[in-house]
Parts: C-alpha cells; sequence; structure tokens
C-alpha cells in the first residue's frame, strides 16, 4: 500500500482533535506504524470557520504525539515525515477529489482509507468513483465500534446526530447524482 488516508473530523475551537477524529486516529496509528511503516500517511480535512487550523494539521499533530507517547519519539519523527496533509478539503467528495490528486502528484496508485463504520458506504461509494476514474485503487480499512461506543455511554443525542448526518449526506450525494 502506497499510502494510508485516514478522513479528517471536527476539531475543536481549541484546535485539538475532537472524539470522531481521535477515534480514527487511535485505529489508524497502529496500521501506520505497524503494518505499513514504508506508506505514506494523508490525513485529510481543511479549515473550518471557527477553528485555529485546519483538520488535517490538528490531526497530524495529534497523532505524532501520540505516536511518541506509545512507540517512542524515533516512531513519531518517522511518521512525521511521512505525513501529507491534505488541507483542501471540507466533505467527504473533497477528501477523494484532493486525495486522488495528492497520490497522483507523488506517483502513488494504491491507497487504504480509514474512516469509522458509519461513515464508510459513503466513502466506499464516493472514493470509488473518483479514484476509478483516475485509475487509482483503494482499500477500505474501517474503524469499528464508534456506536457501540456512544451507545454504552448512553450518548443517544450524538448518536443521532450521527445518524442524521449520515443520512442527509447520503441525500446531497444522490441529490447530485441525480441533477
Amino acid at each position: 500500500m502506497d499510502a494510508v488516508v485516514i478522513l479528517g473530523a471536527r476539531v475543536g475551537r481549541d484546535g485539538y482533535p475532537g472524539r470522531v477524529a481521535r477515534f480514527r486516529l487511535q485505529y489508524a496509528l497502529p496500521l501506520v506504524i505497524q503494518d505499513y511503516p514504508e506508506s505514506y500517511v494523508i490525513i485529510t480535512g481543511g479549515r473550518l470557520p471557527g477553528q485555529p487550523c485546519s483538520e488535517a494539521r490538528a490531526m497530524g499533530a495529534w497523532a505524532v504525539q501520540e505516536a511518541a507517547a506509545q512507540w517512542g519519539e524515533a516512531a513519531a519523527r518517522k511518521l512525521a515525515a511521512r505525513l501529507l496533509p491534505e488541507e483542501n478539503s471540507r466533505n467527504t467528495a473533497e477528501s477523494a477529489h484532493y486525495t486522488a490528486l495528492l497520490l497522483e502528484s507523488h506517483g502513488l496508485k494504491r491507497a487504504g482509507v480509514v474512516t469509522d463504520t458509519l461513515h464508510m458506504p459513503r466513502v466506499r461509494y464516493l472514493f470509488g468513483q473518483t479514484f476509478e476514474l483516475r485509475q487509482l485503487e483503494f482499500q477500505p480499512l474501517p474503524a469499528p465500534g464508534l456506536l457501540q461506543d456512544y451507545w454504552r455511554r448512553r450518548r443517544l443525542l450524538r448518536l443521532s446526530k450521527f445518524l442524521l448526518r449520515e443520512a442527509g449526506a447520503w441525500m446531497k450525494v444522490w441529490g447530485r447524482n441525480i441533477w
């Protein structure tokens, strides 16, 4: 695999990655440190209003700190050297587009894509369309357990928001295809 792509998620006003972002990173870090130690690491996500930095930058900084804490400074330096932040995207469709451009600009053809399992069907669809057109390959790397974690902790309002947001995002995708 040439690259592992970690899809961005909300960052707080303090620049600290939110729960979903950290969840994706916690799943992805063992993959990029142990399983794919030579692959580039692309973290997606632009800067939204009210954020001090892009999702990609905030998540990248957090990942390097976490790598240092779990695997040592050498692993953190190696991870930092492999990071390719994609800071233009503001949604999943744009993540697919800009990630494809980034892969092509580095001569890369195969990427694994990390996101949570609720988000993965839409990622498969959007990345599948974008990558097929550009003759790139991707492998889904779904991070399990996010929904179960929110259910166990009785964060039912947050869980409902996830489900409604994902349903709305699908409607947007379908609407674009119709028009």
